[in-house]
């Protein structure tokens, strides 16, 4: 018996994993609002009938895609070392989040599509995947209220403006990348907001 279940679990979980990576590159490419049960499984090659089976429709399938870690930026991405960066000063603790958070998204680009989707074509896809957000926002939040200062409000507040620019300009990279006459197709862009957190952390925090 078991021989015959066991190249069934297989077939079900690269089927799963079939329907998951053909979620991924349909949010890619069309963004949130570009993505339905015929194209997904189009895309992945299956019968219509599966994604309903193992996921119970689309916004099954869309949570799948979103509880994969690797879709997320982690805390110890945004903070590397621990041990290092609790040695850090405030301006040095702050200025790596802030550039970690901002090649952490980077990396990501279905991240960046997704929450470029839900500012500009909310639908009932983009209200899955609005757990982005909160999810990302609970991480930073939490290293914020980790970090020891003599004003906490303050830092949330720098915190937040920084972070705030860093999605615009992310998201602006996949919609629309000339930005004030930058034109974040090119990594020379991406360097001038490396320098713009450089200064925004050396003159606001001491």
């Amino acid at each position: 018996m078991a021989a015959v279940i066991k190249p069934k679990r297989r077939n079900r979980e690269a089927t799963e994993r079939a329907l998951i990576d053909a979620c991924g590159r349909l949010l890619l490419r069309d963004g949130a609002d570009g993505i339905g049960v015929n194209n997904v499984v189009a895309e992945a090659g299956v019968g219509k009938d599966l994604i309903y089976r193992y996921f119970g429709g689309l916004p099954g399938l869309l949570k799948a895609w979103l509880e994969q870690e690797e879709n997320w930026p982690t805390t110890d991405e945004l903070i590397g070392d621990r041990g290092t960066f609790d040695e850090l000063g405030l301006r040095d603790k702050l200025r790596t989040v802030w550039h970690n958070y901002a090649r952490a998204l980077r990396a990501r680009p279905v991240l960046m599509r997704i929450m470029a989707s839900e500012m500009m074509r909310p639908t009932e896809v983009t209200a899955v995947l609005d757990q982005a957000g909160d999810r990302i926002g609970r991480s930073l939040a939490a290293i914020m209220s980790d970090i020891d200062a003599a004003d906490q409000q303050d830092v949330l507040d720098i915190n937040f403006i920084c972070c705030s620019m860093i999605n615009y300009v992310c998201i602006r990279a996949v919609t629309s990348p000339d930005i004030f006459g930058h034109d974040f197709r090119h990594e020379e862009s991406w360097q001038y907001t490396d320098r713009v957190i450089e200064q925004l952390a050396g003159r606001y925090l001491d």
